[in-house]
């Protein structure tokens, strides 16, 4: 089996819905991505074997074909979309890596895209017994059947929060600290490398959302989303988001013909479903099933990212 690099990546500004980004298809983001990887590591289209982009709100079909043709790319490189929700891009780059272990691809680009601003308006066809009306759409897709239970994001995480004793001052408090971490790390520069600034009506350099004046009191003016005195609020949630991120993932082989310098080795990727009703606590069986795979601990880890909304 191939070892697998990442050998870099580049990802655009994230604009809010309806903010810096909302005239952007999320194709036409990817294509700005896809372009930028190719120039900062000295590559032609025709090197790259496969691109996988992961989206989960946008028209249907495969766009990341479609992105693909957007940056005007030769019709022969093949192309892959995959929607697994807020897990897409990573799913995406899970199963690059499939395609380099095992010897089926040596340079994949995988990541994702995404247009909040410009999510279709979808509804249930009127044979379907979900079907409520001509102008009833739907914000947030099915996820699981009824009888297993489908709650809103939002209050499947209020409910997760009031059994596990969760208090919204802890959620404030993890809130404020993204908050404070995103700022510094923009002040610091420590992005500057990866991100691309994006140009439509003037320069597109910074990410939105990160408030340099969030504090406790802002926070704590909220109101709850379920209930007026909920824990989960629009303060401690994350909002919606437009923007594209990608990596180039290498073989070793890849890396000696390119002359690509590796920046990290990936080793394997996780998958682990959980109650529909209770998602957020996702991450634990995933984060439990690698560290068994790999006879790791918790406490052997440096650092750990999450990438959840609540």
């Amino acid at each position: 089996m191939n070892e697998v690099y990442i050998a870099g990546g580049v990802r655009t500004p994230i604009g809010k819905t309806g903010g810096a980004l909302r005239l952007f298809l999320p194709e036409e983001i990817a294509a700005c991505v896809l372009n930028e990887i190719l120039l900062r590591y000295s590559l032609a289209p025709e090197n790259i074997d496969h691109v996988i982009l992961g989206n989960a709100v946008g028209t249907g079909g495969n766009l990341a074909r479609v992105a693909v043709l957007q940056a005007g790319w030769p019709y022969g490189i093949p192309a892959m979309t995959v929607d697994a929700q807020c897990a897409s891009g990573l799913v995406g780059v899970s199963v690059a890596w499939s395609l380099i272990a095992s010897g089926a691809a040596d340079l994949v680009i995988a990541g994702g895209m995404e247009s909040t601003s410009m999510v279709p308006a979808r509804r249930f066809h009127m044979n379907d017994p979900r079907f409520t009306g001509p102008d009833d759409f739907y914000e947030q897709a099915p996820f699981s059947p009824l009888a297993v239970g489908d709650p809103d994001t939002v209050a499947a995480a209020e409910t997760l929060a009031v059994e596990m004793d969760i208090s919204r001052r802890d959620l404030d408090v993890l809130a404020l600290e993204s908050h404070r971490k995103a700022c510094a790390a923009r002040r610091g520069g420590i992005l500057d490398d990866i991100i691309l600034p994006l140009n439509r009506g003037g320069l597109i350099k910074n990410d939105e959302c990160p408030r340099e004046n969030m504090n406790m009191r802002l926070l704590s003016r909220m109101k709850g989303i379920v209930s007026r005195e909920g824990r989960v609020t629009a303060g401690n949630t994350c909002l919606k988001h437009d923007g594209a991120a990608a990596l180039l993932m290498a073989s070793p082989e890849a890396l000696r013909k390119y002359a690509l310098k590796p920046a990290a080795a990936l080793r394997r990727g996780v998958s682990a479903g959980c109650d529909p009703n209770y998602f957020p606590l996702g991450p634990v069986y995933a984060i439990d099933a690698l560290l068994r795979g790999h006879s790791l601990s918790l406490g052997e880890i440096d650092a750990v990212e999450i990438n959840e909304a609540f």
